[in-house]
């Protein structure tokens, strides 16, 4: 009878360990049940085994407690303990951060004579490289270990180097590592991923790198997370292009890339601003069958979007949608802001309605891309009701919505309306901040009421609100672009009495609003200001006086100030060197601006594509076309990448110099560098094989044009019939004239006089049914 109680006592004890509802509490009274228990028996260690280890677990004097009852245990002849005892009496030692009391149970266990598995020494080996005693773990794993004829595994040796990663100490494992390998111990590719991606945490890319190499060349092959660890990190660090060899490798070796690699490497291209290489990933992925998580989609949305490839963008949304794969509020907001960043109103209305009709509510940050289209669209009513929206769905409106609202108001001249928001914001507890009271002063400049805007400016002060050079520079910036550089100078004044610090950009920004309003006094007398106020002038200011010299046509001046610059040792920029070339060109000294550039070479300036179209186009322009093309094909030969603005620039240049041949070449060099030619340039090269009477070749090139998905613009059309009527190609004249129609295209000023010059002397009489009926009247003589 008392044998069937133990056994029923110790099947409860088993059960409830194995349904983790064994507590402390219950382990301690189930102990002193059991221990009263006649001893010994074949099995009765598992249940002891079990009440220990619920005790180790029940607080932080858990397992000091666990080694006193075993000692109980073993005193009182209850149990025989075995390995298993042992064991779990180690692993609750260091798990409860006694390492000190580890060694106890161990040496108890050995006297025994018990032969201890190489997992039972996982948690010591663990605890004391928690507690950094790394050279004490490695005696127990290459001496006491071996010697007790129980080798460290490779499990063993993972779980070391993982509590040395965790703890930031990735070179201490990496070294570690590199010693079992060395000494041929049994590691494997987890061993291998687990410092690899200790030593990426720690950013240590380059060790990290190394040690994926020295392990491929070690013969242990790496598994899919350890390939994930390395491209993940080269994405992250901006050295996508590597990561991508790295996947090459993977897929070279047999091991099948999945979907969060594929993830990986989409984001890296993203963030790295190659959406194309994001789309390649995205579309191999597809290829290969790997079903993308919604993040993955989330993540090239963004991309596109951030790319202007809002279309684009649209196409991977609709494929998202088609998949079945579950989408949220995150990608229809994605999506939506992509659209209102860039202007799209009607867009971000159907993102909306589609969002609405699959019964997905928008959160604050569609609200907010709500707002900000609206606001860019100058719809203020809109924006408004956005607002109300967002209150009666229990949103808070912060600064930034209030701000936004605010911005498009003033824009829209509702300067009470402005304000009524501005109270508003203040009433609910939202604190202005220096962005709110720019729009306003911005807005109250604009109306002309600066008294108001002079107020505003003091009621931030008094607000506690620091007055910001950013914002400020901003509403400066704005007042000049509109010609207000009274209202400029006036918040200048303003924002220095009140205790702000213009810095160089708002100094620069004021300077540079005189110069472009030819007010080359007042921006001297500003720049004067600026360099007693303590402030070094760089090449922007610079910059913006030598080309406001250049306006008002005073080449002296501003070449006087290029060499004061020089002489102060201040490094001109390419915008720098580009207003000198501009202004040299537009006064016809060719030779002096020749000579720039030949300097800009030898300084070692690197140049872009639009210093050369400067260059380029002032050459032409000053008929030195001929030194133009051999510039042009020495930018060819060394494989320059050229704008399509570029051989426009060349070809109507060539046109105008008379040197047709040249000019065919250069737009033959198009599609050779893999460009393709726009509407702008086909027009040159269309009117142009009609005026030397190639009139075939004209309707081919105009048909090649189409098929390139380039449509004729007004301009070009009108040209065509222009140079069609005064070459006497009447029929030719008509055939376009038809097309102008087609499109709804008004006749130019001088299309119509070509039309009337050309029937004016009665010679063409005839040749006006080759005309459209409604241009006959045109034709008529007098």
């Amino acid at each position: 009878m008392k044998q069937s109680l133990i056994a029923s006592l110790e099947r409860t004890i088993c059960c409830r360990a194995r349904s983790r509802s064994l507590g402390p509490g219950d382990a301690l009274r189930l102990f002193d049940k059991l221990l009263r228990q006649p001893p010994p028996r074949p099995g009765s260690a598992t249940a002891f085994n079990h009440l220990l280890a619920a005790v180790a677990r029940g607080s932080n004097d858990g397992a000091a407690r666990a080694v006193y009852l075993f000692g109980r245990m073993a005193g009182a002849g209850a149990a025989v303990p075995d390995a298993c005892t042992y064991s779990n009496l180690i692993a609750s030692c260091c798990h409860a951060g006694r390492v000190d009391l580890a060694f106890s149970p161990l040496a108890t266990a050995l006297k025994a004579g018990l032969r201890l598995a190489a997992n039972s020494f996982t948690p010591l080996l663990r605890g004391l490289c928690r507690e950094r005693r790394v050279a004490e773990a490695v005696d127990v794993a290459r001496r006491m270990m071996p010697e007790l004829g129980c080798a460290p595994d490779a499990f063993s040796h993972s779980a070391v180097l993982k509590v040395l990663c965790d703890d930031g100490r990735s070179l201490e494992a990496l070294q570690l590592l590199r010693t079992l390998a060395r000494n041929r111990d049994e590691i494997g590719v987890v061993a291998y991923t687990i410092v690899i991606g200790g030593l990426f945490k720690e950013d240590k890319v380059e060790e990290a790198v190394k040690l994926f190499d020295e392990m491929r060349n070690q013969g242990v092959s790496p598994n899919v997370m350890t390939y994930f660890s390395v491209i993940d990190k080269l994405c992250k660090v901006g050295s996508v292009d590597k990561a991508k060899g790295v996947l090459q490798w993977m897929v070279a070796e047999g091991v099948a890339p999945n979907c969060i690699v594929y993830t990986s490497l989409i984001n890296g291209y993203a963030i790295s601003g190659q959406w194309k290489g994001a789309v390649m990933m995205f579309e191999e992925m597809i290829g290969k069958g790997i079903k993308p998580h919604v993040i993955t989609y989330n993540l090239l949305i963004r991309a596109l979007c951030k790319h202007r490839k809002c279309s684009e963008a649209r196409k991977v949304f609709d494929y998202l949608i088609k998949s079945g794969e579950k989408t949220d509020v995150t990608t229809y907001g994605i999506l939506l802001h992509g659209y209102a960043f860039h202007g799209s109103l009607a867009d971000v209305q159907n993102i909306l309605e589609m969002m609405l009709r699959n019964g997905i509510a928008p959160n604050e940050y569609v609200f907010a891309s709500l707002l900000f289209a609206y606001a860019v669209h100058g719809s203020a009513d809109e924006a408004m009701l956005v607002l109300t929206d967002m209150r009666k769905q229990g949103f808070s409106l912060n600064v930034v919505h209030y701000g936004t609202i605010i911005n498009v108001l003033c824009k829209a001249g509702r300067m009470e309306d402005a304000m009524s928001q501005f109270n508003q914001m203040i009433h609910e507890g939202v604190h202005p901040n220096c962005m709110a009271y720019a729009f306003l002063v911005q807005g109250f400049c604009t109306c002309g009421n600066w008294k108001k805007a002079k107020e505003l400016v003091f009621d931030m002060i008094q607000r506690g609100v620091h007055p910001e050079a950013k914002r400020f520079t901003l509403v400066i910036r704005n007042l000049c672009s509109e010609g207000r550089l009274e209202e400029s100078q006036k918040l200048f004044n303003l924002f220095v009495s009140v205790g702000g610090k213009p810095d160089i950009v708002m100094y620069g920004t004021l300077i540079d609003g005189y110069c472009l309003s030819r007010k080359m006094e007042e921006a001297m007398a500003l720049f004067d200001a600026f360099i007693s106020s303590g402030f070094k002038p760089n090449s922007v200011i610079y910059g913006a006086l030598i080309n406001g010299y250049f306006k008002i046509g005073r080449i002296d001046d501003a070449l006087t100030l290029f060499r004061e610059m020089l002489s102060k040792e201040i490094k001109p920029n390419v915008i720098s060197y580009g207003i000198i070339l501009d202004g040299l060109f537009k006064a016809g000294r060719t030779t002096a601006a020749l000579e720039q550039y030949h300097k800009m070479i030898d300084s070692g300036v690197k140049l872009d594509s639009i210093i050369y179209n400067t260059i380029l186009g002032g050459l032409c322009k000053n008929n030195f076309a001929g030194q133009a093309l051999v510039i042009f094909q020495e930018l060819l030969s060394m494989n320059f990448h050229l704008e399509i603005l570029t051989y426009y620039i060349m070809i109507d240049g060539l046109l105008r110099a008379g040197k047709r041949k040249e000019a065919k070449d250069v737009f033959a060099a198009i599609s050779t560098n893999g460009l393709e030619p726009d509407a702008g340039i086909y027009r040159l090269m269309i009117t142009a094989l009609i005026e030397d009477g190639l009139l075939e070749e004209a309707d081919e090139l105009f048909l090649s044009m189409e098929n390139n998905g380039h449509a004729a613009d007004s301009r070009m059309l009108n040209d065509i019939v222009r140079i069609s009527l005064e070459k006497g190609e009447v029929l030719k004249a008509g055939t376009y004239l038809l097309k102008i129609d087609e499109k709804n295209f008004s006749l130019h000023s001088s299309t119509t006089q070509a039309l009337v010059s050309l029937f004016s002397d009665g010679k063409h009489e005839e040749q006006k049914k080759l005309l459209p009926k409604k241009y006959h009247y045109l034709a008529k003589t007098e």
